[in-house]
């Protein structure tokens, strides 16, 4: 017994990104065929498969679904972990306290901030806030204005150039993958990171093994240890394909 659940946890455990690599941007089709394949070769089980994203718990459980995804998926970048069959969550233990006290008050500080703007606050996430707006020039301006007006509150503001992020202090895409290793009981050595934009390298630094589709940063493509020479899902069904070696080298 003990053989055989050794052999069952040397298996690849690949953790991947979202935007970039799975989907695309907003206003683009979706590749159903590459997802439908990647939920194939899932189905193999050659290798375990799970999500790290900013995106929530809801858009995460859509997709794991598709995918047929049975682990918990990393969500908010880090903040909480979501399972897609039990639909359980679990915050990541290093959220303050004072963070989830205070989370009404620093939502009422944003929404002030950003009210008779195009600017939003994205919905559906339960422990980080996410802005965004139509207009990613004002961001940078945005964050510097955020920063100020939450200084004693105990969060980190970042401008993702995507949207600012305003996350709990202590956590982030890394700390969520160690938190997730412990809840899901696997081995760092055999953990397979994918990500192609720069607020990815936590985690692809974190893991022991990091790839990339050709669509990847610069700054990505020098971090990983691996670049697909094909884009977007594409590139990531080549990635899993080679997971074992991967991890092997």
């Amino acid at each position: 017994m003990e053989e055989v659940l050794k052999l069952a946890d040397s298996k690849p455990r690949i953790i991947c990104d979202v935007d970039g690599c799975l989907v695309p941007g907003r206003g683009s089709a979706w590749d159903f065929s590459g997802l439908s394949q990647l939920a194939k070769d899932i189905g193999t089980e050659e290798f375990g498969f799970t999500l790290c994203s900013g995106r929530p718990a809801t858009f995460l459980e859509a997709l794991a679904r598709q995918l047929m995804i049975n682990q918990y998926c990393i969500c908010e970048n880090g903040a909480l972990l979501f399972h897609p069959l039990s639909k359980k969550g679990i915050i990541h233990p290093a959220v303050p306290k004072e963070f989830l006290q205070e989370r009404a008050r620093i939502q009422g500080v944003l929404e002030k901030l950003i009210a008779g703007t195009d600017v939003v606050i994205e919905l559906g996430k339960d422990i980080m806030f996410s802005v965004n707006s139509s207009d990613k020039t004002m961001l940078e301006d945005l964050c510097t204005t955020i920063k100020e007006e939450l200084r004693n509150a105990p969060v980190v503001v970042v401008n993702s150039s995507r949207s600012i992020e305003v996350l709990p202090h202590g956590v982030n895409k890394a700390a969520g993958l160690r938190f997730w290793a412990e809840i899901e009981q696997v081995d760092f050595s055999q953990i397979l990171s994918i990500g192609d934009a720069d607020n990815d390298l936590e985690i692809l630094q974190a893991a022991s093994t990091a790839a990339a589709p050709s669509n990847c940063t610069e700054m990505v493509r020098k971090t990983v240890d691996y670049v697909s020479n094909q884009p977007m899902i594409q590139g990531v069904l080549d990635i899993c394909s080679q997971a074992s070696s991967l991890i092997a080298r």
